[in-house]
């Protein structure tokens, strides 16, 4: 399939479903009717943050998620603060935007619960993390490297909840519950098991997962009953990639896939957040789940339609 037949395929399948709501862009994406390659932030819109009596979820660029389910707004892996360096604006970690975040870090009017998978720097940054720490009623989760970080930063230790392997935890309606992660890229000193994890947000509405970073591993196959899978498009070590992710879609009922850890900052192409989405769509054939290049900012509700 050339590049000019996906950007067709991607706009046909998009228009589908906008029509059948799966899809609430915050702003109208195809009004003027242009296609293009790269992705077009959606700003977030304050009322995302209120009460509702569904759950919706958006993907925030390169591996962050937004999720507020019935008034409990929780946050995933967010990098989504300015900073300036040298005159120019760039996302913390001094990553250059390929596109505007859709929404910034002292937007949101409040956060419930910060998960952490990790503590790289795509995904933990020292900037996001002290403006939810000042926020004395944001509760944290995360695994010992990062709830270290946290710590260093002055945040009570009574507010955050050690991410440990299948441990379940209350937040509102939502229960989260922690999977496990194994994502040894490093050559000296990898992060090893128990320092990364991921998160299925369960609601009454439906389940979402964040795997998180890491390789396909036996127990990520006994997690069952997903709704929303993000998956991951970077084929690159220890990280699911498309194959390992379709193969969760299957083993986890995913009804629909989220493709993530793309199209966010300027870096290497094939690296682990610039590798091609539509390099996933041969492992996404047969699949019974659907699989959705979201512009980051877009807005899905669970339940999902049947």
């Amino acid at each position: 399939m050339g590049s000019s037949e996906i950007r067709i395929a991607r706009r046909t399948f998009v228009r589908k479903l906008l029509m059948s709501g799966l899809i609430v862009p915050c702003l109208e994406p195809w009004s003027s009717g242009a296609i293009i390659s790269e992705l077009q932030s959606q700003k977030i819109p304050p009322s995302f943050f209120g009460p509702r009596s569904d759950t919706v979820v958006t993907w925030l660029g390169m591996a962050g998620v937004l999720v507020n389910c019935r008034g409990t707004a929780l946050l995933i892996d967010p990098l989504i603060t300015l900073v300036e360096s040298e005159g120019e604006m760039l996302c913390e970690g001094h990553y250059r935007l390929r596109t505007p975040l859709p929404i910034e870090s002292r937007q949101m009017p409040h956060i419930d619960v910060v998960l952490f998978t990790h503590a790289d720097g795509d995904h933990f940054s020292r900037v996001t993390a002290e403006v939810f720490a000042a926020r004395e009623t944001t509760k944290f989760v995360a695994p010992p490297p990062v709830e270290r970080g946290l710590l260093n930063l002055g945040v009570s230790k009574e507010r955050i909840v050690t991410a440990r392997d299948f441990d379940s935890i209350e937040f509102g309606a939502a229960v989260v519950e922690v999977t496990p992660a194994l994502h040894d890229w490093q050559d000296e000193n990898p992060w090893r098991r128990g320092d990364c994890c991921g998160y299925v947000v369960r609601t009454p509405d439906g389940s979402i997962w964040h795997p998180g970073d890491t390789r396909l591993i036996d127990e990520l196959l006994e997690v069952k009953d997903v709704d929303v899978l993000f998956f991951d498009v970077a084929a690159v070590r220890s990280h699911l990639g498309p194959e390992g992710s379709a193969k969760l879609a299957v083993s986890s009922g995913a009804k629909v896939t989220i493709a993530y850890h793309y199209g966010t900052f300027v870096l290497p192409k094939g690296s682990y957040g610039n590798c091609d989405p539509k390099d996933a769509l041969p492992y996404t054939q047969g699949l019974s789940a659907r699989f959705l290049l979201l512009n980051p900012g877009e807005i899905l509700h669970l339940p999902l339609p049947s």
